[in-house]
């Protein structure tokens, strides 16, 4: 059985979309880039814009000189919250992170508002200490995060049932009875 013109891609096109809403990955928006002592620590938070809910923390260490990045690190992570004054700490590990450049954590922001985000990096006897705030809005309400995987279905379903009144071999008047 075949597919009518445009329904493959359609459907490919469908699936991609229904699962980009869910994909985490490393990286996001650059929230900071210093360089302390003889590292260069860069901080990126995902989703954009920031919400309350789970957070990706990404952290990017390299050497000052020449940028080649620093693998071999302990990373930790600490969120104040300006609002509640809650306090969030999490280790961000390679293990963690897609991409093995980075170390990452996946944080849980109970309340949206102003935050506080501090970056520890120990290699050896370093220590470099990098600080910014951030703000989170509200939460996206759980119904709107999952639309894409309710919205499927149909989608297919609509699809399936175009390919066949498509597909449908046309009578001629003459045939008719």
């Amino acid at each position: 059985m075949g597919y009518g013109k445009g329904a493959l891609p359609a459907v490919l096109i469908a699936s991609l979309l229904a699962g980009a809403a869910a994909a985490r990955a490393d990286g996001g928006v650059v929230r900071l880039s210093e360089a302390r002592g003889d590292l260069l620590v860069t901080v990126f938070t995902a989703p954009a814009p920031l919400r309350a809910g789970p957070v990706d923390v990404s952290v990017m260490v390299q050497e000052s000189a020449g940028r080649r990045p620093v693998l071999d690190a302990s990373v930790s992570i600490v969120l104040r919250s300006k609002v509640d004054h809650a306090v969030i700490h999490a280790a961000a590990t390679r293990a963690q992170a897609t991409n093995k450049l980075l170390y990452a954590a996946i944080v849980d922001l109970p309340v949206a508002g102003d935050w506080n985000l501090e970056v520890t990096v120990e290699r050896g006897a370093t220590l470099a200490r990098v600080a910014t705030g951030l703000s989170a809005d509200t939460a996206v309400p759980r119904l709107r995060s999952l639309w894409p995987y309710l919205a499927f279905p149909p989608v297919v379903i609509a699809l399936f049932v175009l390919h066949q009144r498509l597909g449908r071999p046309r009578q001629s008047g003459a045939n008719r009875s």
